[in-house]
């Protein structure tokens, strides 16, 4: 607890004019129709007369997101972002009671500097509220303030030795707040509004929150709007519980509600675990306070499901939009239980301690109660990476898995860490102290069940009991060193299996050594399990409790902190299989020079492998298979494949991939190869290099333009630089790659052989020009030329420039040459982003765009590269694209693309003695000059096309 010395601020009182999306701030600028604005004066009053000389430092979050977050990947951006990037801001305008204020450091807080004697203090303030989902911003017209509603008083963070001197912590005070629409002054929040306030208010409402639950101190209250809540409301143990949701009941609620229906009844659930979670609460001695108010706001939420702020629990608007499944649905209401114990556990302890403690305090405190609260519920610790690693050959769950990539990922992935992209919340956002699950988590490692019971026990009966001094009595040892090393930054370390070596003993059975190496420059002292299998299956426990002090390590390199522990292990079989951390409890990261591995690769010795359906690729050119005469020309224009892959899990190095598909020269085919990998890491899946080596045998048809059948063998190199980090709709990044592909075709039809090989040089580039999130320019270059080796060219080994992969535009047997270059242009940008639209459980639709493409390319003749780029040979396209962003089971994302494009240019060409288009007929029983290309072309992908 802070001193009776230090100054503090004791209460905040704050008058907030709320000018919505469109309306104009007094000084006459327009609030963009997207976002909101506040126009404020909030005066503090401190503990105690100041002394000349002495500062306050209020926090600014209406500015901790200083620019786009770049850095992360578009799925995580996505989550904090509802559309181009702009950042919200505090001006502080005027000031009473103060020497002088001024807005510091690169966040800009509110430095006031104090006269002798001063007692309160006024500030007049405009805080602009960003286009951003919450829990600061407005999106589909609701807005939340959260931390933002006032410059934030605070004191220095206290933690472990790893904390920065500059680190600060909200302190809480007492609020009160006077809200009210600057557009309806004379109406404020409660009161049932008159004629003209009803009509000036349109559908819009104002909701306050001030006080937590049990307690008149918080660290901020909670302003929002929008358009009115739709409320449920109940009494439990003496708690108000209101939940302000924005969706209609549908007619089957909890408990009565029906597992398929397409809608949830989010309130019911809401209400549910609220008293699930009071009964919780009261059972280890938390009750709250009778008269006590349980607030629950749903909104625009996207980094998670729900969250816990001092005066109301947000709860997303995608709450409980995934698989209608026990197991799925838990993974939400998992984190909404824990937000509300949040909530509670506040309440309880805030103001007790010193701010830096009751910050982890009530958290460890919830993050136990939710084991409480899940047992309660009969749901045991699961995780989705639990129940989906059972069906990764499923492609998108597979990359799911390895890569993270997900709305509501921390939900879904067991862990001792609060993995968080950005600290974008109020009471994390100005420091690195970590959240309360850590605290608990460790002392889950280290302490026995009945310590951390004892733990718990003192500090719900003694609230205001040192919780350090606590857990040291239940512990029975000094725990300064955990304290100092938990709370900061979470330590670099790497763990691996660095060496196994077995022996076996005259009597039958196995000696084995096993080496785990910990390597990290300020190493964690945390326990290490490591399961080691025989062969006949019976699994060995070991534990190494990451103290350096033990008999059985070596140091490693002096110095650098690694350090080997070995353990001697006897068994009846050989070992199969030694794994680091098989629970998943540790967090680590890359050491040393090599940071572009996945550090869990050699958490097993030796490396499992996986083989694994990767996708089932289906193209559909519906022009051509509409103006198709025969059922075999139809079937030209459907292409289709499957992909496997393989490698060792978690290997980063090598890929090898299996495929089988069909086009239109192919019958069908098979291929392999495998992929080498290098460079920086660009997700937690690959790297941005690679070199590809590929090998295919096809069987060729005689239904197609050559007439004639054939096998033809193919290898291909490439050499690939890729710094896009989500694959379905990149934001940014490129993609460099040069190829070579030979091909030596077998003709089986011919009495004399006549055999025909080639070999096909490419270039390509493809640049993504972010503008605005969700707003790209993507452009692609490319060249290729093919070189025959011997015989004749045929048509399936010349360049095509239409089809799917090239000018959709035109037919994939319509242009022809020996070489072509293409230049091709979108303008990628998103309509909406924010539906909720279940189909029927599979899928959910989140998001609705479009894409407005060019391209140009020029086409040589089929028999020589020499009047190539000469006025004849160019051709192009224009089009749009209609684009859905889709969740798989409400999880991992998906894409489709339906584009509509129109040629520029046509023209009759001959290539290899046939004129086209006249031959495309003429293969299919037609007269020269019936056959008609189609007017536009028509496709339909799930990827972009570059």
């Amino acid at each position: 607890m802070p001193t009776a010395d230090e100054l503090e601020v004791a209460a905040v009182d704050v008058r907030l004019e709320v000018v919505r999306g469109g309306e104009h701030l007094p000084g006459g600028k327009r609030v963009p129709r997207s976002g909101g604005a506040v126009v404020g004066e909030a005066t503090y009053t401190l503990s105690r007369p100041a002394r000349a000389g002495e500062t306050l430092l209020l926090l600014n979050f209406a500015e901790a997101l200083e620019r786009e977050p770049t850095q992360l990947d578009e799925v995580a951006i996505g989550t904090y972002l509802d559309g181009p990037f702009r950042r919200g801001r505090l001006d502080v305008r005027e000031h009473t009671g103060a020497a002088a204020v001024r807005q510091v450091g690169s966040r800009r807080d509110v430095e006031v500097k104090l006269s002798e004697g001063t007692e309160t203090v006024t500030l007049e303030y405009t805080v602009e509220v960003p286009r951003r989902y919450w829990p600061f911003g407005c999106s589909r017209r609701r807005c939340s303030l959260s931390g933002a509603v006032a410059p934030l008083p605070s004191v220095p963070a206290r933690g472990g030795s790893q904390v920065q001197a500059d680190a600060r912590v909200v302190a809480p005070a007492r609020w009160t707040v006077d809200a009210r629409f600057a557009a309806v002054p004379t109406w404020s929040p409660g009161h049932v509004p008159t004629d003209s306030e009803a009509k000036a208010l349109g559908r819009d409402e104002l909701v306050v929150a001030t006080s937590a639950v049990g307690a008149a101190e918080v660290a901020y209250p909670e302003v929002f709007w929008g358009p009115r809540w739709k409320r449920a409301r109940e009494t439990h143990r003496g708690v108000q519980i209101e939940v302000l949701h924005t969706y209609w009941r549908p007619g089957d609620q909890v408990p009565d509600e029906r597992k398929l229906q397409l809608y949830r009844d989010i309130p019911g659930h809401a209400l549910r675990i609220a008293r699930e979670a009071i009964d919780v609460a009261t059972i280890v001695g938390l009750e709250p306070p009778p008269d006590s108010k349980l607030l629950v706001v749903q909104g625009p939420l996207r980094a998670e499901v729900a969250q816990a702020h001092p005066a109301a629990v947000l709860l997303s608007d995608q709450f409980l939009q995934v698989s209608p499944g026990r197991r799925f649905q838990g993974f939400h209401q998992a984190p909404a239980a824990r937000a509300t114990l949040d909530a509670i556990a506040y309440g309880a302890y805030v103001g007790r301690h010193d701010p830096s403690t009751d910050l982890w305090l009530y958290d460890a405190t919830a993050t136990a109660l939710l084991d409480v609260w899940r047992a309660r519920r009969a749901q045991g610790d699961e995780f989705a990476s639990d129940i989906l690693r059972r069906i990764t050959f499923v492609p998108m769950v597979d990359n799911f898995l390895y890569t993270g990539q997900a709305t509501f990922a921390q939900s879904y992935f067991r862990g001792s860490e609060d993995m968080l992209p950005l600290r974008l919340h109020p009471l994390l956002f100005s420091h690195p102290l970590p959240t309360g699950r850590r605290i608990h988590e460790k002392m889950v490692d280290l302490m026995t069940p009945a310590q951390r019971e004892a733990f718990y026990e003192k500090m719900a009966r003694e609230r205001s009991a040192d919780p350090v001094v606590a857990a040291e009595a239940a512990y029975g040892r000094s725990l300064g060193w955990f304290f100092d090393q938990w709370l900061g930054p979470y330590p670099a370390v790497d763990y691996s299996v660095e060496k196994v070596d077995s022996a076996p003993l005259p009597d039958g059975r196995w000696r084995h050594t096993i080496t785990i190496r910990r390597a990290g420059e300020r190493p964690a002292i945390e326990p290490v399990q490591v399961l080691a299998t025989e062969r006949g299956g019976q699994r060995h426990y070991l534990v190494w409790n990451g103290s350096p002090e033990s008999g059985t390590n070596i140091e490693v390199s002096p110095g650098t902190g690694s350090i080997d522990h070995v353990f001697t292990l006897e068994t009846q079989n050989r070992l199969r299989s030694v794994m680091v951390d098989p629970r998943a409890r540790l967090l680590e990261e890359p050491q040393g020079r090599r940071r572009n591995v996945d550090p869990l690769y050699n958490n097993r010795s030796p490396p499992s492998f996986r083989f694994v359906y990767t996708g089932f690729g289906f193209e559909v050119s519906a022009s051509e298979f509409l103006a198709g005469k025969t059922p075999a020309t139809r079937f030209q224009a459907v292409s289709g494949r499957v992909l496997f892959e393989m490698s060792r899990r978690r290997d980063l190095r090598s890929i090898g991939h299996l495929q089988l598909h069909r086009d239109r020269e192919a019958a069908a085919a098979v291929g392999g190869g495998a992929s080498f990998w290098f460079g920086e890491k660009v997700n937690r899946r690959r790297r941005r290099g690679r070199v590809r080596l590929f090998s295919e045998v096809h069987s060729l048809t005689s239904r197609g333009l050559d007439q004639s059948a054939g096998v033809r063998f193919a290898q291909s190199l490439s050499i690939i630089d890729d710094t896009r980090k989500f694959s379905l709709w990149p934001d940014r990044g490129h993609r460099l790659s040069f190829g070579l592909y030979a091909a030596e075709t077998i003709r089986t039809d011919v009495p004399v052989a006549d055999h025909r090989h080639s070999l096909t040089l490419s270039g390509s580039w493809v640049h993504i020009w972010p503008l605005a999130h969700q707003h790209t320019l993507a452009s692609r270059v490319e060249l290729t030329m093919m070189v025959p080796l011997a015989g004749r060219p045929e048509f399936r080994s010349l360049v095509r420039a239409g089809g799917v992969d090239g000018l959709g535009a035109y037919g994939g047997n319509e242009l022809f040459g020996r070489g072509v270059a293409l230049a091709q242009l979108e303008y990628r940008h998103m309509f909406w982003s924010n539906f909720n639209i279940n189909l029927v459980h599979l899928f959910w639709l989140r998001g609705i765009g479009g894409t407005l493409f060019t391209g140009v390319a020029s086409v040589s003749s089929c028999d020589t590269l020499r009047g190539w780029f000469g006025r004849e040979t160019w051709y192009g396209q224009v089009g749009y694209g209609v684009t859905a962003f889709l969740q798989l089971l409400g999880v991992t994302p998906q894409f489709v693309r339906f584009d509509v494009a129109v040629p520029l240019a046509r023209r009759r060409t001959t290539c290899l003695d046939e004129s086209l288009p006249d031959y495309l007929g003429t293969i299919q029983g037609l007269e020269p000059g019936e056959y008609q290309l189609p007017r536009i072309g028509v496709n339909l992908t799930f990827l972009q096309p570059f």
